[in-house]
């Protein structure tokens, strides 16, 4: 018979449950209506790949599709068949395919212990990008919603936020090229929107001592000695919070990195004022960490609540934790210390690094660069002299 509204309308189950019930179009080869007993009614199509295999493929239930609607898309898989392709290889490996949020656990998982960054990737996943692809399937996504993304994000917080985002993304993607998991990253094509110049954070010495004093008065003990530590040794937050214990000398002051951002173990060279610090800071029982956490055997995690509470207290304008560290350098290179040793303090592995807070000194390149004057003035007193 042939398929049309009319007959699919009249068209009740006729076998014995639970055996198949089709009805096949006798104009389009292959098109065909299965009948349930329930009553529900779906568009079939079967045909045979060019390797001779069988297949069978829904289309889609009555109703949802028109009986026109069914037979334009059994035309267009049967085309797609004469062209070497298999629909319902296809749609199989569709739905076997894994989503952005399955790709982005095993990146995780696979980068777990690896990468030092892996703490900031889990942020920038969980706050910017699994709430908008993390549902999609790795071939659903294009550039365009990548890029709108990528706006997105810079919108809501910054530019430099929005391209470690989009940095993240081309890592994850390629990771999932090597694996076999995408042909061509959907990212390949994003470009990095220009971030403004980083802030020149130095506080003046009043400020710092404000702050000391702020922090002497709260009343977590740990962040305040988190902070003091991190104005006093120029060390990041994160590598201040991973000392423990045996990572103390204060006989020799020195305290041990025995990993850093760098992939190597260094030294907190300690002043006095730092020393002073692990001296009457308490030690918890039952827990290694310096900077001792609320849940037990870990170290500090959420600071930034109570770093807000200190620069308000202070009556500081508020700046990044990160900022203490920049202080410290800028503070050091403004007083004449020789760059390479302030780089070696802070563990800085390149010296371009430090000499990016040179302008700190302005009195010493002034005169430096006074010189050239003298210099001239001594070849020009030279020349005259020799003319005499």
């Amino acid at each position: 018979m042939k398929i049309t509204k009319s007959t699919v309308d009249r068209m009740v189950y006729t076998k014995s449950r639970p055996a198949a019930d089709y009805r096949w179009d006798d104009q389009l080869k292959g098109l065909g209506v299965r009948v349930y007993p329930s009553g529900r009614r779906a568009f079939v199509l079967t045909f045979r790949t060019q390797t001779g295999t069988k297949r069978f493929l829904t289309l889609g239930n009555y109703g949802e599709l028109t009986v026109a609607q069914a037979r334009r898309l059994a035309q267009d898989k049967l085309a797609e068949v004469r062209h070497g392709h298999d629909p319902q290889a296809e749609r199989q490996d569709k739905r076997r395919e894994i989503t952005f949020d399955e790709l982005a656990d095993r990146y995780l998982d696979h980068h777990d212990g690896q990468k030092k960054s892996l703490k900031d990737d889990r942020q920038r996943l969980r706050d910017h990008i699994r709430p908008v692809i993390g549902r999609r399937k790795l071939s659903e996504i294009t550039l365009q919603q990548l890029e709108r993304l990528q706006r997105k994000i810079r919108d809501k917080t910054s530019p430099s936020t929005a391209n470690r985002c989009v940095a993240l993304m081309k890592h994850i993607f390629n990771t999932a090229g090597k694996w076999g998991l995408v042909e061509v990253s959907p990212a390949r094509h994003l470009s990095m929107f220009r971030e403004p110049p980083p802030r020149d954070i130095v506080l003046k010495p009043d400020e710092c001592r404000r702050i000391l004093e702020a922090c002497d008065a709260d009343e977590n003990i740990f962040a305040a000695a988190l902070f003091k530590l991190a104005m006093f040794t120029g060390r990041r937050t994160g590598e201040l919070l991973s000392l423990t214990w045996d990572d103390i000398d204060l006989q020799n002051y020195r305290a041990t990195l025995q990993d850093t951002k760098v992939n190597e173990r260094q030294f907190i060279i300690l002043n006095e004022p730092a020393t002073a610090i692990f001296r009457t800071l308490p030690r918890i029982e039952g827990n290694p960490y310096v900077i001792a956490g609320a849940a037990e055997g870990k170290p500090l995690n959420f600071y930034v609540r109570a770093w807000r509470r200190i620069l308000k207290r202070a009556e500081v304008t508020y700046f990044p934790p990160h900022g203490l560290r920049h202080n410290y350098i800028s503070m050091l290179i403004a007083a004449g210390e020789p760059p390479d040793v302030v780089g070696h303090l802070v563990g800085h592995k390149s010296s371009i690094t430090t000499r990016k807070y040179l302008h700190h000194m302005p009195d010493n390149l002034r005169r430096t660069a006074e010189k050239i004057a003298n210099v001239i003035e001594l070849r020009k007193t030279k020349t005259s002299g020799d003319g005499a």
